[in-house]
């Protein structure tokens, strides 16, 4: 029986591919924990507003019965149709060629030859951001929170909705009639 003696450089090598597969392996089942969790949450949210739960396992219904939860059913129209709007000015604009290279490597954003399309970005950015904001505090608002809760929920939206769905936050149905 042949043995083989690996280098320091391969030893260090395999050790070091064993903690990175070992770190990515971590980082993801953190992440689906996480993501378990996050649909508990929001099924339990669900619940608190007197939706069925299992609503919140249909992508994009789930966030529609969200912003209706939070009385918000025309902003997330809104928010689709402006979208698929700007999406549509951006496409028709060939902004897939915005980008140029002028040198090798060197790449500019020649905005003067597409301004439809830098148009319609900055147009669905402010409208997004400021949709968000609102969902976020109406958010906040629904379940009786304030200014404080609004801000976690805003930078920290992750851990704030965990809170109000295994929390003792309360849905105020009155909300939506303010």
């Amino acid at each position: 029986m042949e043995t083989t003696t690996l280098t320091i450089a391969e030893r260090n090598a395999a050790v070091a591919g064993g903690v990175a597969g070992a770190t990515v392996g971590i980082f993801f089942m953190c992440a689906f924990i996480l993501y378990i969790l996050t649909i508990i949450a929001t099924w339990k949210i669900f619940k608190k507003a007197g939706e069925p739960g299992w609503k919140c396992l249909i992508p994009i219904y789930n966030i529609y019965i969200m912003y209706k939860i939070v009385g918000m059913k025309g902003w997330f129209w809104g928010i689709l149709l402006t979208t698929f709007i700007c999406s549509l000015i951006i496409s028709l604009d060939g902004s897939s060629y915005i980008f140029i290279e002028t040198n090798p490597g060197v790449v500019v954003f020649d905005a003067s030859k597409h301004i439809p399309t830098v148009i319609a970005l900055i147009a669905m950015l402010v409208i997004d951001i400021w949709g968000f904001i609102l969902y976020d505090w109406r958010t906040s608002k629904a379940f009786g929170h304030g200014i404080g809760y609004f801000l976690g929920l805003f930078f920290f939206q992750p851990i704030f909705w965990l809170i109000i769905g295994f929390g003792n936050s309360k849905y105020d149905k009155k909300f939506l009639k303010k």
